[in-house]
């Protein structure tokens, strides 16, 4: 029966490991692969881990990654699904029972171990040393709604992190569009999102967004008010049924003009042009 339990254990952790492949951030492999060969590690040992990695890492994500192994942002569901591989106390993140029991089969060891290595690697192969600050998005990369709280170090549960076309984490705003609506889409969630041209973007609110609202003043004044505006972007929510889209990343937005009540029309500047091919393949119609 414990036989049957550890294997149980052992299934679970694997997928959850492979389910964050390719890895968004590197900082939470990095502690994980510490604690393979170690028993806990403090906050200094992991920012040095991750220093290994690359050449720059803020003190917030060195804490909110060990936080997020700590399972802090999980929901109910998560917890019961994902073993807890950590666990946080005196200021040391620290292999729990579960985590040395699977690490005392060989064979389980080494397959958590490649599934690590694989997603350090692959990392590093594709953004090698580089820093991308906070948020930690690189352009054109391909994300989900809730990457978009591990990524921005947000401190309450991350599955919230989804359902909306606008998300925020303090001072960033998340805008996630579907270039191309469904045909039986309810028309209040029909926005006019567009990309006019490969510098600029046209986005609509939602209908309870008012130009007097303390989110409308944030989104059409936004430089004026220390906002960033991040703009994902999807050409469909799903291809095959059931088979959902993630969003590519564009960038950084600033609002240009706006009109309109309820919803607001905002047209956006981009910080950075979409490169041709990409806003071939988001604008042209299949």
């Amino acid at each position: 029966m414990k036989g049957l339990l550890v294997y149980e254990q052992f299934e679970k952790s694997l997928k959850w490991l492979s389910s964050m492949l390719p890895i968004k951030r590197i900082y939470d492999f990095c502690i994980l692969r510490y604690l393979i060969d170690y028993e806990n590690i403090s906050f200094e040992q992991a920012k040095d881990e991750i220093m290994k990695w690359v050449n720059d890492v803020d003190d917030d994500s060195v804490y909110h990654s060990m936080e997020f192994l700590n399972q802090d942002y999980f929901d109910s569901g998560q917890k019961s699904r994902i073993p807890a591989l950590c666990e946080y106390r005196r200021g040391k993140l620290y292999r729990t029972s579960v985590l040395n029991e699977l690490l005392r089969n060989p064979r389980h060891k080494e397959m958590i171990e490649d599934v690590l290595e694989y997603g350090l690697f692959r990392y590093d192969r594709e953004f090698g040393e580089s820093y991308f600050g906070l948020p930690h998005f690189k352009l054109y990369e391909q994300y989900q709604m809730m990457d978009s709280a591990l990524l921005s170090n947000y401190r309450k549960s991350h599955s919230a992190f989804r359902g909306s076309g606008l998300l925020a984490n303090g001072n960033d705003y998340f805008l996630f569009v579907d270039l191309h609506k469904e045909a039986d889409i309810d028309e209040r969630l029909n926005y006019n999102d567009k990309i006019i041209d490969r510098n600029s973007f046209q986005w609509e609110s939602q209908n309870n967004t008012t130009q007097h609202s303390e989110r409308g003043k944030n989104i059409i004044f936004n430089q004026e008010r220390g906002i960033n505006l991040h703009l994902f972007v999807r050409k469909y929510r799903e291809i095959e049924k059931s088979n959902i889209e993630p969003f590519i990343y564009l960038g950084k937005v600033n609002t240009r003009s706006f009109k309109g009540e309820r919803p607001i029309e905002v047209q956006f500047d981009l910080e950075h042009t979409i490169p041709q091919q990409l806003y071939i393949e988001l604008t042209e119609k299949v």
